[in-house]
């Protein structure tokens, strides 16, 4: 799984947290497939929203079925004092485990960090995030494992040894040595 966001999208939701801060700030990401193309700010009507977030449900069902054929790509809240990590009420709280969740940490006010994670009821893994305005080439991004990875390996490796061979069979005999 992964999400690509604009700079433009990522400015929408750096105001809103900076502007709701010290609260937490929060809404919905829409899209198509992994791009956000649309930032929607709801309103926080938790209890304790200096430290934690739920989403306006009214609001939610009306932004989800106005969307225009966008569809839901991920939801967003901020950490106004912390870092993107999600916090054990995040994860406790999460009720859509399909759904990237994108976490802005606003420990340094003045560069916000973004962090992306899936919450798959108690399980929870990093959603790579590209955040630029070129699109995203995520073959070119992808490490190499498995068999791919052996081949070039021992590809190399063979191309080492007979270039050590090769410099050994070129070299010039050696001078006698004096008796």
């Amino acid at each position: 799984m992964r999400l690509w966001l604009k700079d433009a999208r990522a400015r929408e939701v750096v105001e809103h947290g900076q502007a709701e801060h010290p609260r937490e700030a929060c809404g919905v990401l829409l899209g198509v497939g992994d791009e956000v193309r649309r930032v929607v700010p709801i309103r926080n009507v938790a209890d304790n929203p200096l430290h934690q977030y739920r989403l306006d449900e009214r609001e939610l069902a009306r932004v989800i079925g106005g969307a225009d054929g966008l569809e839901l790509v991920g939801f967003y809240h901020t950490h106004p004092n912390g870092d993107p990590i999600p916090s054990p009420v995040d994860v406790a709280q999460a009720a859509y485990p399909s759904t990237p969740f994108l976490i802005m940490g606003l420990k340094d006010r003045n560069s916000p960090q973004f962090a992306v994670w899936l919450i798959d009821y108690t399980q929870v893994s990093r959603v790579e995030l590209h955040l630029s305005d070129s699109a995203p080439d995520w073959e070119a991004a992808k490490p190499l494992n498995g068999t791919p990875r052996i081949a070039i390996l021992t590809s190399a490796l063979i191309a080492f040894i007979l270039m050590i061979i090769l410099s050994l069979a070129l070299l010039p005999p050696a001078p006698p040595i004096p008796k």
